[in-house]
């Protein structure tokens, strides 16, 4: 199940600094890699460690390719490519005057599989507890404090025991 939480975003561009409030997700914890790498073993006869092993050296092939300028086909997962971006303003006149001067820089796109890409499709959600609904607003920092008392969590342990509200 997916929670959501209020965030408070600014509407447009204009200085009039508007702002709405939107619904997000509310990330209550992570999956740590190896947390990751277990759950993949219980799932199969293969070992932790040759599981990590495997995305180790997987992980490692996917870079080399990528430098190489090739996009990489990962099965159910979804397809990496390599991708840049170009300076602002860096549009030449003519074709023979593009160069990596007008590189700003180089990234990795990710495009998940439809199997991946409609995961959340008909996913249960439902609102955060008041206490883990703390609003950020655009720029991330809290817009509001909890009253005295409040815990991180209350008493949800989800959260990985730390201190941070709404995350």
């Amino acid at each position: 199940m997916i929670k959501i939480k209020a965030i408070e975003r600014k509407v447009g561009f204009s200085k009039t600094g508007k702002t709405l409030w939107y619904p997000a997700i509310h990330l209550h914890s992570d999956v740590k890699f190896d947390e990751f790498i277990d759950l993949v073993s219980d799932e199969t006869t293969i070992s932790s460690a040759d599981i990590k092993a495997v995305f180790d050296r997987a992980s490692k092939v996917l870079i080399r390719l990528l430098q190489d300028g090739k996009s990489v086909d990962c099965g159910d997962m979804g397809t990496f490519r390599p991708s840049i971006t170009a300076r602002s303003g860096s549009g030449v006149d003519a074709a023979d005057k593009v160069n990596i001067d007008l590189v700003d820089k180089a990234k990795v796109i990710y495009t998940p599989r439809v199997k991946v890409k409609t995961a959340l499709k008909g996913v249960r959600m439902e609102r955060a507890e008041r206490v883990l609904d703390v609003p950020y607003n655009s720029s991330g920092k809290k817009t509001e404090k909890p009253s005295p008392g409040d815990t991180a969590g209350g008493g949800d342990t989800a959260g990985g025991g730390d201190s941070h509200i709404g995350l």
